[in-house]
């Protein structure tokens, strides 16, 4: 083979370097292939409704730059397809736009946003189509690049001496996208393989979706373990998240209960008030949204109770009070704003106790300790800023 000329040399070696800047003269073609979802609770976000308002917004954003990027009619005419992926992220929405060049070397690249109202307007869908082109427009000038700095297969020559090589020309940076940059995993990754590659599981960050502090503060009905002895009261309880599903804190809870029997020719009144200062934990079976929950309180109860009899064989007082350690199982169902709930206060043993009891002809009755509680709470206050997925997108 006879050597190269070297003006021949210098004019591939030319040609080699200017190849992805010549070609990339043309405007990237793009076109949404499929689009997916699986959210089931919102009729504004099928995977229809999801594919056309992308169409929508990559055909507002194309005229802002015609000699960037353009949608293509077919996927065969295209130099990017898309694919869209929607699905829940705790009470938001995750979108994830999967990018991926159609010509080898094939490479990906993906889009996630995240936001909570469901109604994709035309300003956002606008705004995701030319982040849509931007990503296209740098995925196949990085591709274009890759494929001009690939070596082609060498030449079987006969000549002794090997021609001199052409030093290869520098490959030209492409514009690094953040979605093609390290992302955390809160942002983008969330498992997806686009289009159908398998890649090994990324570690996600857990996002915080309750607040940090939160206070509830309620009413609650009560019953005494005796017949006929009911009451009401008010509940106090500031609480620590310690993560979404467990929590610390306190619980202040006033009670006042009573009953009354007749018959026989006597008659019973007794009254009775019970203060409680309870450590208390909860479990929560879920995240955010509707979540059952268990919890257990321990601490002090302070209680104090009269009761009176009188009938025809006489009259009777009985007084007592003191300080006791209990107990306060609890189930219920936390709504957000809202909680209901169920506890049992049990009474284990007594710090002190002072009894008196005064009777002629007739024994009142022994107050009961035990008693359950039913209550209704709101959430009055709540503190600490919610952490958020990034990137966060409205629209």
């Amino acid at each position: 083979m006879p050597p190269m000329h070297r003006g021949t040399r210098a004019s591939i070696a030319l040609a080699a370097a200017l190849l992805p800047f010549c070609v990339f003269a043309a405007p990237v073609s793009v076109q949404v292939s499929l689009c997916e979802s699986s959210v089931t609770d919102a009729p504004q976000l099928t995977p229809d409704r999801l594919q056309a308002r992308t169409t929508f917004g990559l055909g507002k954003a194309a005229p802002l730059a015609p000699d960037k990027a353009t949608v293509a009619t077919t996927e065969d005419s295209a130099d990017v397809l898309v694919v869209g992926k929607l699905s829940h992220k705790g009470p938001k929405f995750r979108l994830v736009y999967l990018l991926q060049s159609r010509q080898d070397p094939t490479l990906h690249t993906q889009l996630a946003y995240d936001f909570a109202n469901p109604r994709l307007s035309d300003k956002g869908a606008t705004s995701m189509g030319q982040d849509i082109f931007k990503a296209a427009s740098a995925l196949e000038e990085k591709r274009l690049a890759r494929a001009a700095a690939t070596p082609a297969a060498p030449a079987v020559s006969t000549a002794p001496s090997p021609a001199p090589t052409v030093a290869a020309a520098s490959e030209p940076r492409a514009p690094v996208l953040a979605s093609e940059a390290a992302v955390p995993a809160s942002g983008s990754q969330e498992g997806y393989a686009p289009f159908g590659e398998e890649r090994a599981e990324e570690p996600t960050l857990k996002l915080r979706q309750q607040p940090v502090v939160v206070i509830h503060m309620g009413l609650a009905g009560l019953m005494g373990t005796g017949p006929t002895t009911y009451g009401g009261g008010l509940i106090l309880e500031p609480k620590w998240n310690i993560t979404d599903k467990l929590a610390a804190g306190v619980r202040l809870e006033v009670g006042i209960s009573g009953s009354g029997s007749a018959g026989n020719g006597s008659a019973t009144v007794s009254t009775a008030v019970a203060v409680a200062s309870l450590l208390k934990g909860e479990y929560l079976f879920r995240d955010s949204g509707v979540r059952p929950f268990l919890g257990l309180g321990a601490g002090v109860y302070t209680l104090a109770n009269q009761s009176v009899a009188a009938g025809n064989g006489g009259a009777g007082v009985g007084q007592s009070g003191g300080r006791f350690f209990g107990v306060a199982p609890q189930a219920g169902i936390d709504f957000g704003g809202v909680r209901l709930a169920a506890s049992y206060n049990h009474i284990l043993g007594a710090d002190i106790v002072v009894e008196q009891n005064v009777n002629a002809g007739i024994e009142p009755e022994r107050f009961k300790r035990n008693y359950f509680l039913l209550e209704l709470s709101f959430r009055i206050a709540k503190f600490g800023r919610v952490n958020k997925p990034v990137p966060t997108e409205q629209y």
